[in-house]
């Protein structure tokens, strides 16, 4: 019964591993190949942009994943108040934006952000300068932060309704019995156990913002401006098919996966700890 679940595991998984992981042993640039050993994974570590990138990562983190974290639960917990036909019509408005694929979303919002767009077009005609949204490093940052948290809330909210309606209709009701209000029992009986829920929203939107790529893509040139904008699989993008350097992009995204399985030990040793 396993064996099914190990094909696709060695087909996706495995040999994809092996093969990445022999080609960052050489120099490709899919013509030639030349054997480097270690060397990709040298200059990857002293890479400007590849160390830039985790740079741009780690403000993103800071900007989406507590504001989606917080919206989307804040969210779920007020529509936990209201009947199951209203909490579907919500959930379904919030999420249509995660149904819409990140390219089609990117050319969205580069008609509203550029300097010619629709925004600053309406901000003209009261007389009031064009705003930088993609042009300068913090408001490009800010505009890509806001689309991602737009993108994604619709997911975490049903995540988090998902695992608020999991606990047990017995436990409000004893807490009922006990005195406390509806205030102090999702204070405290509903958020404590939804705790391992957020770590794992956490995680998520963590891993996902390290692998950003359509909305920069479309909304940045090359992760600009000045590569600030661009994430490490944006990167990784850029090195193997713009610079044709597919060795070196193969150990980046090694290094990526080692980062990415360290975030993953924090969260367990974090979620062990608040236990």
């Amino acid at each position: 019964m396993l064996i099914p679940a190990m094909v696709v595991f060695l087909l996706t998984f495995a040999v994809p591993m092996i093969l990445v992981g022999r080609l960052s042993l050489f120099a490709s640039d899919y013509a030639t190949t030349k054997f480097v050993g270690m060397q990709n994974y040298v200059t990857a570590i002293f890479d400007h942009y590849y160390v830039k990138s985790y740079e741009n990562a780690f403000w993103f983190v800071l900007m989406i994943a507590p504001s989606i974290v917080i919206f989307a639960y804040t969210l779920s917990s007020v529509l936990s108040n209201y009947n199951k036909k209203t909490q579907s019509i919500a959930r379904f408005v919030v999420y249509i934006p995660g149904l819409t694929s990140g390219i089609i979303m990117g050319l969205l919002w580069a008609w509203l952000l550029l300097r010619q767009g629709l925004i600053n077009q309406i901000l003209s005609v009261f007389n009031i300068q064009a705003i930088p949204f993609l042009s300068e490093q913090w408001p490009a940052r800010i505009s890509i932060a806001v689309i991602s948290v737009i993108s994604s809330i619709g997911g975490m909210v049903i995540l988090f309704s998902a695992s608020m309606h999991s606990i047990s209709k017995e436990l409000q009701d004893a807490s009922m019995i006990d005195g406390a209000n509806r205030r102090q029992y999702k204070k405290f009986i509903v958020r404590p156990m939804m705790l391992p829920t957020i770590l794992l929203a956490l995680l998520l939107n963590i891993v996902g913002i390290m692998q950003m790529w359509e909305t920069i893509f479309v909304l940045t040139e090359g992760g600009g401006p000045e590569g600030s904008t661009a994430s490490p699989v944006y990167e990784i993008f850029l090195t193997a098919f713009r610079f044709g350097k597919a060795g070196l992009a193969a150990a980046k995204g090694i290094i990526l996966m080692f980062v990415i399985a360290g975030i993953l030990v924090i969260k367990n040793r974090v979620e062990k700890w608040v236990k």
